[in-house]
């Protein structure tokens, strides 16, 4: 078989039916019902809905379609461009699992030159503000400070913006001096987030230290998705995004680790959920028959504040919902190739007839696997100008 011919006579840029989801091009996994109830809470936590953080927990069987509907919310807020968005693909990014290690991936995701052109209209306002009130607070100034006009502006000023990031941020002021940094485009400022800053950066930017374990992380972390989210009357453009999301697949991986690093990320997300009380949306993934694994998991702390019930990725028992699904894979598998008709190389009732022959639970994993196992036992007759009918389908051995 000819591969190639395969696939450009089935209008094809690539092969359409992968188990785990092609970035970029991610479909819908799953029930309508579940789709909408998950953009529900993605909605509530923007600016101009019920503003509120949500942490939202989804589960199901293998191969359910858990990783599409993760992937489908990033890549659908990526599109909108107005969210903080990251996607880890299980709770333990590095060699040893810890918050720390979370809170530094997220930043990489978020990246430098975004970052930096996020946090520039703060910055340009805490400059303006403090230009501003500087002949005031010199008229102020006593005899005795007269003196020594220089050092007098040197400390108004330091005292000026301090009070001004205060105001914005109480938790964590500083910050607005790595922001700073990162505006004029010190490396050091990034260093702080994504590495370690020189002792005398962190002198400079008033830091007793830098992200050295899982307190600093969480205190990084909670002050970027809190001041990028909040509306700030007095400053322009702000906010900066409608809502931050952080979707974590595959807690199941939880039961694999040694207990520092459970505990590290546990308490880490329990802290940041907490820290975070509005425009926050935290997604939670594991493969499981039933939401208790989450119970077994994760701490009473954490389970109290789940704010909706726990989200089942349902099978395709809807034979419409499962032959949208396949559709829409080879939609995105054309790359913009005309083809003649959206179920090319199938017919509408060959795509349904997968569906229908595909066993209970239909899961999105056998769902491809079917498809790909009917398109590829019937490669002959779409390579000689064919399509793969209900009848087709009925010949093809090995459907589960």
């Amino acid at each position: 078989m000819d591969n190639q011919q395969l696939l450009t006579k089935s209008s094809f840029s690539r092969a359409p039916f992968h188990v785990v989801p092609v970035d970029n091009n991610i479909s819908w996994a799953g029930s309508t019902d579940v789709k909408n109830e998950l953009l529900r809470i993605v909605r509530e936590v923007r600016h101009s809905q019920l503003e509120l953080s949500h942490l939202a927990l989804i589960y199901g069987e293998y191969g359910s379609g858990k990783t599409h509907a993760l992937k489908y919310i990033r890549d659908s807020l990526k599109r909108e461009g107005r969210s903080l968005v990251a996607y880890l693909d299980k709770p333990k990014v590095e060699k040893k699992g810890s918050f720390h290690g979370i809170v530094k991936e997220v930043i990489k995701q978020i990246g430098r030159g975004p970052l930096r052109t996020a946090v520039e209209p703060i910055v340009r306002y805490i400059q303006a503000e403090v230009g501003r009130e500087l002949p005031q607070l010199f008229a102020k100034a006593s005899p005795e400070e007269a003196k020594d006009l220089g050092a007098f502006g040197k400390r108004a000023q330091a005292e000026s913006k301090r009070r001004l990031q205060e105001t914005l941020y109480p938790r964590f002021p500083e910050i607005f001096n790595v922001f700073e940094g990162l505006v004029e485009d010190n490396g050091e400022a990034w260093n702080y987030f994504s590495s370690k800053a020189t002792p005398a950066a962190l002198k400079a930017f008033e830091l007793n230290s830098g992200i050295e374990d899982d307190h600093d992380a969480l205190g990084a972390l909670a002050a970027i998705y809190t001041v990028l989210t909040k509306k700030y009357p007095e400053i322009p453009g702000t906010p900066v995004f409608d809502g931050a999301y952080l979707l974590i697949d595959e807690m199941e991986q939880f039961l694999e680790m040694k207990s520092d690093e459970f505990i590290s990320i546990r308490t880490g997300l329990r802290d940041l959920f907490n820290s975070c009380t509005e425009h926050f949306a935290l997604f939670l993934s594991a493969t499981a028959e039933n939401a208790s694994l989450f119970h077994g998991i994760l701490e009473e702390a954490i389970m109290v504040r789940v704010t909706a019930n726990p989200i089942h990725m349902s099978s395709h028992d809807e034979v419409d919902d499962g032959a949208r699904f396949l559709t829409e894979l080879m939609t995105y598998a054309r790359n913009g190739a005309q083809a003649p008709s959206p179920e090319h190389p199938f017919t509408p009732d060959g795509l349904k007839e997968i569906v229908e022959r595909t066993t209970a639970p239909r899961t999105a994993r056998k769902l491809i696997q079917n498809a790909n196992r009917v398109w590829q036992g019937a490669a002959q007759l779409v390579i000689d100008g064919g399509t793969i009918g209900a009848e087709d389908v009925g010949g093809i051995h090995g459907l589960t």
